[in-house]
């Protein structure tokens, strides 16, 4: 922090003085170390005796993200009417679709199983769509994580082919730490008496997963998301739309307000 506000303070210092413009890039370079120094224990001081300047600076920048925040999700907003029929296709690959199949309202989620935070809305998200049976659900499967996250999603879509989505990726949510390949496989053996592992494996290998997921990919990049989990609420007739960046502060009075905003 002290080194931080040391550069801030250079860097007033310098763009007012008359020389600014010839000085390095780096204001720093252009002072001796009993000067760096100095300037610390200056910079230390003052905020100690006026700590109400970082309260301010903390507000300013929670100001400026929010403003960034907003700016990004009216971004999103803007694509999705031009890939709504992308966003919300039950029949395309690497997605799974819950719910009502003749729901008034749809939900597509954007999620995958190495993301805290997709673990941590999932109860949320079951409550809401235990409690309004008209909404039908699209999860679908973005693991930008890497190589583990794609082979946890290409288990959970391989799954449907049993009837066992829900079962694995309940027992895959309920890891406490992120799911790697090793712990993918164990948790397929634990629930063998239930699930054919070998008829899994082959299944995850079909290439219509690996071209669904590649999709989702595109499909993400091209609606500028965030990350994950995303969620973009529409109506039956796709002329609604309305958006959920994430696990939101008030992320359940989130859900309900974008519910709404859909009917």
């Amino acid at each position: 922090m002290k080194n931080f506000l040391c550069f801030v303070l250079i860097n007033i210092i310098l763009q007012n003085a008359s020389a600014a413009a010839s000085v390095t890039k780096d204001p720093v370079q252009n002072f001796t170390q009993p000067q760096i120094e100095q300037i610390q224990k200056i910079v230390h001081n003052y905020l100690v005796d006026n700590p109400q300047v970082l309260i301010e600076v903390g507000q300013k920048l929670q100001e400026q993200e929010i403003a960034k925040e907003k700016n990004k999700v009216a971004q999103i907003l803007a694509n999705i009417p031009k890939y709504k029929n992308q966003i919300f296709d039950t029949k395309a690959p690497g997605r799974v679709v819950l719910g009502n199949p003749n729901g008034k309202i749809i939900v597509a989620e954007f999620t995958q199983h190495q993301c805290p935070h997709c673990k941590h809305t999932a109860p949320v998200v079951n409550k809401l769509i235990k409690n309004n049976p008209e909404i039908q659900r699209i999860i679908i499967y973005w693991p930008f994580f890497g190589n583990d996250a794609i082979y946890s999603s290409k288990a959970v879509l391989a799954a449907q082919k049993q009837n066992k989505f829900e079962a694995l990726e309940q027992a895959i949510l309920a890891q406490e730490n992120f799911t790697n390949k090793e712990k993918t496989d164990s948790i397929i053996k634990s629930i063998t008496s239930i699930i054919d592992n070998k008829k899994l494996l082959a299944d995850m290998d079909n290439k219509d997963l690996e071209r669904g997921l590649k999709n989702n990919f595109k499909l993400a990049q091209d609606l500028n998301l965030i990350g994950t989990p995303t969620f973009i609420f529409t109506n039956r007739e796709m002329t609604k739309f309305s958006l959920v960046p994430g696990h939101t502060p008030n992320f359940e009075g989130d859900l309900s307000r974008a519910l709404k905003e859909v009917r």
